[in-house]
């Protein structure tokens, strides 16, 4: 019998330099702003290390529980969920036009972590039952359109768009017809051609979009709706390929927070192309490592789970580094690890910790070899198959 009973620590060292480059890029980024605001370069250094503190407290909490705990608590947390998210929009505080903190966190963070640990419990029970679009997959979704919804009137929109597609990744991971998957997607398009069309802001930053993606910027307002993704730019550009070394970032004077939406692009003026694709390749690295973890969990929730947890770390930092570059259009989304905001680190450590327990269960228990699993084979095992019939 083959089994793994280690803990992955290649994940849990790739987990810790993501957080150091996070530390020193939000001190970098922040000294400017920390100087002259609150008269002390440290300070928001001092309070992202104590965040970093309780993030590390947390992911070892989560690392001590059997991953399996979780589900039975799936339903209820995602309920207590949907509370949370009314109550922000009833109490919550305005940051930005957003009605997105309570108690000084978003609950739209512990909403994408809850929002897995439930879809991953749905779609390992209710395996058989998702052929049946409207008697099987529909009815599943309606705490998760709950969710979107209540984001959305925050309003989030970037957090909900990011919501949506992860909950569609995770249908596919578990299983989900591409037809159903496909008609959900297309379901949410008239949603987001009327936000573009009668939602200011949103309205705002697809204009801007549209003249930068190519990165030729004409027509662009640099000194109005333009100016941070100019800014951003500039930052990129103006790093090379070495960068202007650590502390010497000019467009840090200029950014709007520095060293939240836009840590990656400070990153890359200090440290250049060249630092900002070593950042790139360990998150790819992370990647790797958490569908590493899903294809050797012992059972199908652990391969959804670890697989969601996975993709809710990456897609957040796909997005991220898709504006801070003019890919896409500005969504106000963190950059996993890097960016300042404990809300964020606190519930991507936590994913850590559970993708740590899940590592170092038995690979397959009662197998002479790891057996490609379900999940993996929607891609990748048609041979296995094959063989395994003949």
């Amino acid at each position: 019998m083959r089994g793994s009973v280690r803990c992955d620590w290649s994940l849990l060292w790739t987990t810790l330099l993501l957080i150091l480059v996070g530390m020193l890029t939000v001190y970098t980024a922040s000294v400017h702003i920390a100087e002259h605001s609150f008269g002390g370069s440290h300070v928001f250094l001092k309070r992202n290390a104590l965040r970093a503190a309780f993030g590390l407290a947390a992911m070892a909490f989560a690392y001590a529980f059997d991953y399996r705990s979780y589900r039975k608590h799936a339903k209820k947390a995602i309920l207590m969920v949907i509370v949370l998210l009314v109550a922000t929009l009833l109490f919550g505080r305005t940051v930005r036009g957003m009605r997105g903190f309570l108690l000084m966190f978003q609950p739209s963070e512990v909403a994408k972590l809850v929002l897995v640990v439930y879809l991953a419990d749905v779609l390992a029970r209710r395996k058989d039952e998702l052929a049946d679009f409207t008697h099987g997959l529909l009815p599943r979704l309606g705490l998760v359109a709950c969710v979107v919804g209540l984001i959305l009137l925050q309003p989030d929109f970037g957090s909900a768009m990011a919501v949506v597609i992860l909950s569609l990744v995770l249908l596919f991971l578990g299983g989900a017809r591409l037809s159903h998957i496909g008609a959900l997607a297309a379901a949410s398009v008239p949603g987001i051609i009327l936000a573009v069309k009668f939602v200011p802001h949103i309205a705002e930053r697809w204009t801007v979009w549209l003249a930068t993606y190519d990165l030729s910027l004409t027509g662009v307002d640099t000194r109005g709706a333009g100016y941070q993704i100019f800014q951003s730019l500039v930052a990129l550009g103006s790093g090379g390929l070495w960068g202007r070394g650590i502390g010497g970032s000019y467009q840090r004077a200029f950014i709007p927070d520095p060293y939240t939406d836009f840590a990656f692009s400070i990153w890359g003026e200090e440290v250049g192309f060249l630092g900002t694709f070593g950042l790139i390749c360990v998150l790819a690295f992370f990647l790797i490592r958490g569908l590493r973890i899903a294809k050797r969990a012992p059972d199908r929730y652990g391969q959804i789970l670890a697989s969601g947890l996975t993709a809710m770390v990456t897609i957040y930092a796909a997005i991220n580094i898709g504006v801070a570059t003019a890919l896409i259009p500005t969504t106000g989304l963190p950059l996993p690890f890097i960016s300042y905001g404990g809300s964020s680190l606190i519930v991507n450590m936590i994913a850590v910790g559970i993708l740590l327990n899940l590592s170092k269960r038995p690979a397959m228990a009662g197998r002479s070899r790891v057996i490609p699993s379900e999940l993996a084979g929607r891609w990748a095992a048609p041979k296995a198959a094959k063989g395994k019939r003949s």
